[in-house]
């Protein structure tokens, strides 16, 4: 019994030397343990047990020992990366991961020191909305709007994948039967600066188009990305294909056409009043590039009012023009929508 108790008490007189920990020693000779937080302006925060977050002066340091590996720029802008190990005073020597430990540092020539960030973790966001409308005695309509959107970014990258659908009936006759959905892929190689690829798919059997398919690629610009106002604009070529239910003359009588087109694309939203009323608007269109007659463009503009608990009310505006349209087919459509969403 008497060997245990040994034991133990020895244990827990050496359990702070054998805890992990990293360390500073000052020029005074204090010994202080802990985590290494940051260091900027000369200033090196120190997170202790006994005393939280203390701050020192870095040019008061003789040395640092670390558990863990470090992100350090010296002044020329030179970045390194390492756990700072055992060094002659006023120096500091960092071993990477693999590999003999590297040439000892000035630690007068540190400006700046942090651990590591963890990688970046998959974000999301999106919200779905639907409006509906019934009227019956001497006006017998229904009318029904859905749509959703969902956006995954993981810096470089950002995924969006949007979809909507619009029926309505008069009196048993349907007098709008029509969708779409599409997805954008953006692949950033600086920080304004992506490469896109996108695909969409959409019918309207008013029309006559049981199908139309775009997929392409090109280059876009982010002018503003935050919280409170965001902006892009994507160009590039895109492959059009469109199919109907019957042959058109205007399509040289064929029940299809297919052709190379510019595609463009803007994306922009701003909070006018913070958490209170948020415009949007979105446009997108394409141009046969050997027939520059045959072009089309689509608008979803509004605006949304938030609620509670990621609810929000839109009124939105949706304009679609077809500037050569099936035979006998109006050239535009336009819609006045008011939904109610959910959102995050």
């Amino acid at each position: 019994m008497r060997g245990l108790r040994l034991f133990i008490c020895a244990a827990v007189f050496l359990w702070p030397g054998m805890a992990h920990a990293d360390e500073i020693i000052m020029h005074n000779g204090d010994h202080i343990q802990g985590r290494v937080v940051s260091l900027d302006s000369g200033k090196l925060v120190f997170e202790t047990d006994y005393a939280g977050e203390i701050t020192v002066d870095w040019n008061q340091v003789s040395n640092l020992t670390t558990e863990e590996p470090l992100e350090i720029r010296l002044k020329d802008d030179q970045a390194l990366k390492g756990k700072a190990v055992t060094s002659t005073e006023g120096t500091l020597t960092l071993k990477p991961e693999s590999g003999p430990p590297a040439p000892p540092i000035q630690m007068s020539q540190v400006i700046q020191l942090h651990p590591p960030k963890p990688p970046p973790a998959w974000e999301w966001s999106g919200r779905v909305s639907a409006g509906a409308s019934k009227n019956s005695g001497n006006t017998e309509t229904e009318t029904y709007d859905l749509d959703g959107e969902l956006t995954l970014k993981k810096f470089p990258h950002k995924i969006k994948a949007y979809a909507e659908y619009h029926r309505e009936t008069s009196k048993e006759e349907v007098t709008q039967d029509k969708g779409l959905a599409s997805l954008n892929y953006n692949r950033f190689v600086s920080e304004k600066w992506y490469l896109f690829g996108n695909a969409l798919g959409a019918r309207d059997a008013l029309k006559d188009l049981n199908f139309q398919g775009n997929i392409g690629g090109g280059l876009g610009y982010q002018f503003w990305n935050s919280k409170q106002k965001n902006l892009s604009i994507s160009l590039g070529p895109n492959y059009v294909y469109e199919r109907y239910s019957r042959k058109m003359r205007a399509f040289d009588n064929k029940d299809y056409r297919e052709y190379l087109a510019a595609f463009w694309n803007v994306d922009f939203d701003i909070w006018i009043f913070e958490d209170i009323l948020q415009g949007f608007h979105h446009n997108d269109g394409t141009v046969d590039v050997q027939d520059g007659e045959n072009w089309q463009i689509r608008t979803r503009t509004g605006l949304r009012f938030p609620l509670k608990y990621g609810l929000f009310t839109s009124f939105q505006y949706n304009y679609d023009f077809v500037n050569v349209p099936a035979d006998g087919k109006e050239q535009y459509d336009a819609a006045y929508i008011f939904k109610l969403g959910w959102g995050r």
